[in-house]
């Protein structure tokens, strides 16, 4: 088992990413982490069949991290990819956006 690190998004040219944190093992997603280097707030927003089950806001200039444990994610063997299954996953910057 190893943690794999999966950039989501990322604004104004890098200096805001939003990151997740992978189980390879069994795929489940550990940590939300949003690296944000700008003056403004962004924020994260997981959404499981359209309802929203996670969301927070990353104050400017900090890294901020959020436990997201027992987010069910898939392997696509034959694209190479994340499949998101129920979830879906949405980033802003600025927070307020």
């Amino acid at each position: 088992m190893a943690t794999v690190t999966f950039q989501h998004s990322s604004f104004a040219n890098g200096i805001v990413r939003v990151e997740f944190d992978v189980n390879d093992a069994n795929w489940r997603v550990s940590q939300v982490r949003c690296i944000n280097n700008s003056a403004s707030p962004a924020a994260a927003t997981i959404f499981q069949r359209g309802t929203e089950v996670f969301t927070a806001i990353a104050p400017a200039n900090a890294t901020t991290s959020w436990n997201a444990t027992g987010i069910q994610l898939g392997w696509d063997a034959v694209d190479g990819g994340i499949m998101m299954g129920d979830y879906v996953m949405s980033a802003r910057w600025p927070a307020g956006a």
